[in-house]
């Protein structure tokens, strides 16, 4: 009894655990697990989804904001773990964080795995949950991309049973070129730095929409206000933060419109 005892209190030890984020190896690539070799049950693929790319292609070195949707009537409690590899199985682009207090990444064999943290199983929500991340693509020549992802729908009762994991995967083609006029689409930007500690960004887009730069892990930096100039819009950034304190030259991601996939990535130098 004392043994049997001590192996249930190990396996609710561990489950708790994993609300913090699965262990990595979890997203039902060839070779991986799933979230179905810790909890009960496997649902149908399609129970989520995968949003934020330009149908099933995706622009060499274009930077993007995802959406992974889970949908699974009935549950309240959810979590998921996600990779980007080539057809080599090697690790595509670079995955990162724009919302740090739900989701968060780690490292292993090569490759990236996004997933959620505590507050990012979303305890008590009903039948549907969903997280955002961002995705800067490789460059020309990388050939066809595949997301892997394990889904876990949980009832939230603090046990395996009654949770559901959900694997699905979505393949898209690099495009042979970028259009000369890509249209309303997608974004025309570019950037300059004319002085150190200063930013200059230019592109077409929404000027009622904020221009959002974050840090490499995911944190807000700063908001600005975009200005008219000529027939596109114009964003300054002074390379402080919301408290007007300095930031480390490092590299940033800038989000020009919260509703669409147009996001950059910047070179901040000192």
């Amino acid at each position: 009894m004392l043994r049997a005892t001590a192996i249930l209190a190990t396996c609710v030890a561990l489950l708790l655990a994993y609300s913090d984020g699965p262990p990595d190896s979890k997203t039902g690539r060839p070779g991986e697990g799933t979230c179905a070799d810790c909890h009960s049950g496997t649902a149908s693929g399609d129970s989520s989804a995968l949003a934020g790319l330009p149908g099933a292609l995706y622009y060499p070195e274009s930077t993007y904001i995802l959406t992974l949707g889970l949908r699974y009537a009935g549950q309240t409690r959810w979590g998921f773990e996600l990779t980007a590899v080539d057809e080599s199985g090697r690790a595509a682009g670079e995955l990162f964080v724009t919302d740090s207090v739900n989701t968060q990444l780690s490292a292993s064999g090569g490759r990236q795995y996004l997933k959620q943290t505590s507050a990012g199983t979303q305890r008590g929500r009903p039948d549907a949950a969903s997280w955002q991340f961002g995705w800067h693509a490789p460059t020309a020549g990388s050939g066809p991309i595949t997301f892997y992802w394990s889904g876990n729908a949980c009832d939230g009762n603090g046990s395996s049973e009654g949770d559901f994991a959900v694997p699905s995967n979505l393949t898209v083609t690099e495009a042979a070129a970028i259009e000369e006029d890509p249209g309303t689409d997608r974004y025309q930007w570019y950037y300059e730095s004319p002085g150190q500690n200063r930013v200059v960004i230019r592109y077409a887009g929404d000027p009622q929409q904020p221009v959002k730069v974050y840090s490499s892990d995911g944190r807000l930096v700063r908001i600005l206000t975009p200005v008219p100039e000529g027939e596109v819009l114009r964003a300054d950034w002074d390379g402080t933060d919301r408290s007007g304190e300095p930031v480390p030259e490092a590299s940033y991601f800038v989000l020009l419109d919260q509703e669409r996939s147009g996001s950059v990535k910047i070179d901040l130098v000192r």
